[in-house]
């Protein structure tokens, strides 16, 4: 069951390279709805990666607040596919389960194309298919979030394109709310409901795009249109 996210980090400051304090974030704010698919974009450093850390309560150093329903089950997908290069992609599949002897991977196995490749090693693996990896291991706990930071970076286009299709399948058929980083302007228009974007450091959301078309109906001219609009508004923020 999806559930609704709440997130305020009033500030976010970490150690910079020579001892001084770095203002990472201020006041920002975001909500992504039960179910919802929300888009994260903006300058490297305005705290896109920052903000699903915290969500994910992987970094409790900040000040703010994260509204989630207790019990939550969130999935995240890390930049790159983080598999354990000693465990096979079984073994990879069954972490972070209560119970990985137990679970049954043959379906999720299908849903991510990965038939015939359960006992292979990390290292016999492709990045793509890496990533399906990474992305089968947050989907196993049937997440009822998914954060996924940068998940089709350092792709061919080939194969970004069948992941970005992957990634849309999976959320339609499960409906987890999911809040995904990227800085591919594209990316985002093409898979999300909503995009979100960040100022630069201090990060802040500075403006919000509801993009109503079905995803299955936006075309190249869909894209580009949507892609001119932020260019026009935000040239300072929008490759």
């Amino acid at each position: 069951m999806s559930t609704s996210v709440e997130l305020h980090i009033a500030a976010k400051t970490y150690r910079g390279g020579r001892g001084g304090a770095v203002e990472a974030v201020r006041d920002l704010r975001l909500a992504v709805p039960a179910g919802g698919f929300t888009a994260l974009i903006g300058p490297s450093g305005c705290g896109k990666t920052t903000s699903l850390r915290i969500l994910a309560g992987l970094d409790h150093d900040f000040e703010g607040r994260v509204a989630v329903a207790p019990g939550t089950r969130a999935g995240f997908v890390f930049q790159e596919p983080r598999l354990l290069p000693w465990r096979t992609v079984d073994h990879n599949l069954r972490l972070g389960l209560d119970r990985p002897a137990a679970f049954d991977t043959a379906p999720l196995v299908a849903e991510l194309g990965l038939e015939g490749l359960t006992t292979r090693y990390p290292t016999e693996l492709s990045l793509g298919l890496a990533r399906r990896v990474a992305l089968g291991r947050a989907l196993a706990i049937e997440p009822d979030l998914l954060l996924l930071d940068e998940p089709l970076t350092s792709l061919d286009e080939l194969t970004a394109l069948r992941l970005r299709q992957l990634v849309l399948t999976i959320w339609r058929s499960r409906r987890p709310t999911t809040l995904m980083v990227t800085h591919n302007v594209r990316e985002a228009i093409q898979l999300a409901e909503r995009i979100l974007l960040l100022a630069p450091r201090p990060g802040r959301v500075v403006a919000e795009i509801d993009l109503p078309e079905p995803q299955e109906t936006r075309d190249e001219g869909f894209v580009e249109r949507v892609r001119a609009a932020l260019m026009r508004d935000h040239p300072d923020l929008v490759a």
